[in-house]
């Protein structure tokens, strides 16, 4: 009877303690409850479903217009089920991290996060209550989400099981970086820099990891094609999110068990089932995350005080300067705003060890495709291909990490009490926001240098070895060299102006660059729509002239014109296509123009702005 008791008692505590650490969380039901009377959070649960509903509603709208047997409803269905599968898991790649990271960098900016500390709460209430109050919004959008899959099961082609997979993949991806928002959010207790370093890095896993996955050097041997299809199921599906997808729906069929059984274990389950290995190792990374995350809770309010490393690095740098600490003067520009966001790295995202990685990485990169270029490895289409998404991919780090430093280049000054010392100067308004301008651009400048070297290098190499005067041609036009640097450095300082402009407009961070991102990608892809919309099969010069108005398309058309036209539907000769790039210079040029433009409208409305908007800010 004792030891009945004793187990009773112990499961009563157990259960109590459960219940005190996730169900009546403090800090859970705090931000769930409050949140759920927000109206942002309502419109955004709106605007998700505004995004996802009509698409299917138009969908099954077109799919029933005409006569068509239920054999091609299904295969409509399941076309409109892919689509909408592929957005929801976009989506949720977008929104996980910026409500996750908005949890501990809240309490931080409000300076509520020693408060915190000194209640009652232990590590993992607060932990576990900031990460599941923030994917709780998540996941029910991915639940208000599933009765839109469920319309396609009227029609065939698509299933229970499909549908639950694609919402698993997506929630476990929530997760996932969910809790690694948590856990560097925890850990270095959210600076701005942690976090949009920490988007990028998102962004880059998601971005290299997929087009690595469509090398051919990577499908598993095993795996075959579907039906109709040549992509084969890559051995990194069961890393990347959107890979899994693709094999959830078919695409890219996975081998059985019993054809990859000699592989053994895990590389049997990786390839037989990437989908549910996918899943289960984001949530056991979750754990890993989770419990890391609690160990620097408190950690954190110790920041600041004297440690033993930091007694041994001081006295180090002290004896080394002979007991007096010492540094290098420094020569400043002519306009200090500008030397201060450039050469000091001053705002968050445009610190100088982001610039030089992302140099070095970039640099090794491209000598890394010379080198498979110059032994045979790759064709010359093949290697303009991955230029084109080599450069590509440069070019969007360099404008992500722009519109953040530039979106944070004011706010910066607002929250650390610094923006009334700016104002004391004798620098009048125009100064202090051109010397911003100025200086996030410089900034950019050594991550623009890698997309232009890595052009660069193939252009040189073909004009020695003699590639360039071939039948296969060159892997890029000399005229990439003039193009190149005048639209990414219009490129850049349009998102600059951007993100500048909402960070004087806004007096939060995350506010000011969410709204810069949401510009600049609304700007880009109703340009990029605009070029996609001319019909290109008569006009191949429209489309030339078109395509230089946006940085993908700007890109595609600078490195690859012959196939761009070719895959709108023109046949492209050998005059028509010289014709093409020279409109396509000289389009280039234009579309510069226009940004810089654009640019100085902006510049000039912010100048005559500037004291009015500060002003009512400090009101």
């Amino acid at each position: 009877m004792a030891q009945d008791s004793q187990a009773q008692a112990l499961l009563r505590d157990l259960g109590s303690w459960f219940w005190r650490l996730v169900p009546a969380n403090p800090i859970l039901v705090r931000v769930v409850h409050a949140g759920g009377r927000r109206k942002l959070h309502l419109w955004i649960r709106v605007g998700y479903l505004l995004f996802l509903a009509p698409l299917v509603v138009i969908s099954v709208l077109l799919m029933q217009a005409g006569e068509s047997s239920l054999t091609d409803l299904a295969k409509n269905a399941t076309r409109v089920f892919e689509w909408v599968s592929v957005l929801q898991l976009l989506m949720v790649s977008v929104l996980a991290p910026v409500f996750a990271a908005g949890a501990i960098t809240q309490e931080k900016d409000s300076q509520t996060y020693d408060i915190l500390l000194s209640t009652p709460l232990t590590n993992g209430q607060i932990v576990l209550g900031s990460l599941l109050s923030r994917l709780y919004f998540i996941f029910m959008l991915l639940a208000s989400g599933i009765p839109l899959f469920c319309i396609m099961m009227v029609y065939g082609g698509v299933t229970g099981r499909e549908i639950a997979l694609s919402t698993a993949l997506a929630a476990s991806t929530a997760l996932i970086t969910g809790s690694a928002a948590i856990a560097i959010s925890v850990m270095k207790i959210g600076t701005g820099r942690t976090v949009f370093t920490f988007y990028l890095a998102i962004a880059l896993y998601l971005i290299v990891t997929y087009i690595l996955g469509t090398w051919s050097g990577l499908a598993a041997p095993e795996a075959q094609p579907a039906p109709g299809q040549f992509a084969r199921m890559s051995w990194l599906a069961a890393f990347h999110p959107f890979l899994a997808l693709w094999v959830s729906l078919g695409h890219t069929p996975a081998p059985s068990f019993g054809a990859v059984a000699h592989h053994g274990f895990p590389g049997s389950y990786l390839l037989a089932y990437p989908q549910y290995c996918f899943m289960v190792m984001t949530i056991l990374s979750s754990l890993a995350l989770v419990t890391l995350s609690l160990l620097f809770v408190r950690r954190a309010a110790k920041v600041g005080e004297m440690t033993l490393v930091r007694r041994l690095t001081d006295r180090l740098h002290l004896s080394h300067h002979g007991g007096e600490q010492k540094r290098a003067p420094r020569r400043v520009w002519h306009n200090p705003i500008s030397w201060r966001e450039a050469v000091t790295g001053a705002a968050a995202g445009g610190g100088s060890l982001t610039r030089y990685l992302t140099l070095g990485v970039g640099l090794l990169a491209a000598l890394v495709l010379l080198i498979f270029y110059a032994q045979g490895g790759m064709t010359t289409l093949e290697a303009r291909a991955w230029v084109f998404g080599a450069v590509v991919v440069e070019l969007l780090i360099v404008l992500f990490i722009a519109t953040a430093t530039a979106a944070t280049s004011m706010t910066r000054e607002k929250e650390s009490n610094t923006l009334e010392l700016l104002l004391s100067t004798p620098l009048t308004s125009r100064h202090i926001i051109s010397g911003k301008i100025v200086g996030l651009v410089v900034a950019a400048g050594p991550m623009l240098v890698v997309p232009y070297l890595t052009v660069l290098l193939f252009i040189l190499f073909d004009l020695a070895s003699g590639r360039a005067r071939g039948k296969a041609g060159a892997v890029v036009n000399w005229e990439a060299l003039f193009t190149m640097p005048i639209l990414f450095v219009a490129f850049t300082a349009f998102v600059c102006m951007v993100g500048l402009q909402n960070s004087i407009k806004n007096k939060k961070t995350l506010t000011a660059v969410f709204t810069s991102m949401g510009v600049v990608l609304l700007v880009f892809v109703l340009a990029g729509s605009c070029a996609f919309a001319i019909q290109t099969g008569d006009t191949p010069e429209l489309a030339a002239a078109l395509w230089p108005m946006t940085p993908l398309t700007a890109s595609y058309i600078v490195i690859d014109p012959a196939k761009v036209l070719s895959d709108l539907g023109s046949t492209i000769s050998t005059e028509a296509l010289s014709t093409c790039r020279k409109i396509s210079f000289i389009a280039s040029l234009c579309s510069a123009a226009i940004y810089w433009f654009i640019g100085w409208i902006m510049l000039k409305s912010m100048v005559r702005n500037f004291e009015m908007i500060i002003r009512k800010q400090s009101a």
